[in-house]
C-alpha cells in the first residue's frame, strides 16, 4: 500500500513521463517504443540502503517491456531506454513480468539464495550506479547474515 504522498508523487511522475515522451526529448531511447507503448504506473527507486533515489516508468505493449523512462528523486528526467532493436519489434523486448512481477522476481532471486535463506519483498534499486537498475531482494541467512540479491530481467547475482 502506498501513502498519500507517494500516490501524489506517482501521479506527478506519470504526468512528467507522458510530457517527456510527447516532447521527443527521449530521442532513440524510449522514443523508439513510444508510439506502440503504454506508460505503466511509476515505480519508486530506492538505493540499496533503502533511501529514495528516483522513479522508473515502464513502457509496455503486448506483455513486453518496450523501454522505460527514469527520473531522479527531485523528479528531473534522467534518461530513457528502449529494448526494441527497431520500431515495432516486440520480439527483442523482455517479458514485462521479468521486470514488474514481484513473484517472478522472487522466484529468480531464489536461484542465488542459499538453502534456508529468508527472502524479503523486492524493491527497485540499483547496483552501485543509478543507471544499473535492478530489483534488490534482501535475504537473511539462517545465521542472521544479511545480503542483497539483485535481479535485472533474467540476470541474477549477489551484491558485491
Amino acid at each position: 500500500m502506498t501513502s498519500g504522498g507517494e500516490d501524489f508523487a506517482q501521479q506527478r511522475v506519470r504526468e512528467l513521463a507522458a510530457r517527456v515522451l510527447r516532447s521527443g526529448v527521449t530521442g532513440r531511447g524510449a522514443g523508439t517504443a513510444a508510439p506502440a507503448g503504454e506508460l505503466l504506473d511509476p515505480v519508486p527507486i530506492r538505493s540499496p540502503g533503502g533511501e529514495p533515489a528516483g522513479w522508473w516508468v515502464p513502457l509496455a505493449a503486448g506483455g513486453r517491456l518496450l523501454g522505460f523512462l527514469q527520473f531522479d528523486d527531485a523528479l528531473r528526467f534522467r534518461r530513457s531506454s528502449s529494448f526494441q532493436r527497431r520500431p515495432g519489434d516486440l520480439a527483442s523486448c523482455p517479458p514485462l513480468a521479468d521486470w514488474t512481477d514481484p513473484a517472478r522476481i522472487l522466484e529468480r532471486a531464489r536461484i542465488r539464495a542459499s538453502p534456508g535463506d529468508r527472502l524479503d519483498s523486492p524493491f527497485l534499486s540499483f547496483d552501485a550506479n543509478p543507471d544499473r537498475l535492478a530489483w534488490a531482494v534482501p535475504a537473511t541467512t539462517p545465521d542472521g547474515e544479511r545480503k542483497i540479491i539483485f535481479v535485472a530481467g533474467d540476470a541474477v547475482y549477489l551484491a558485491s
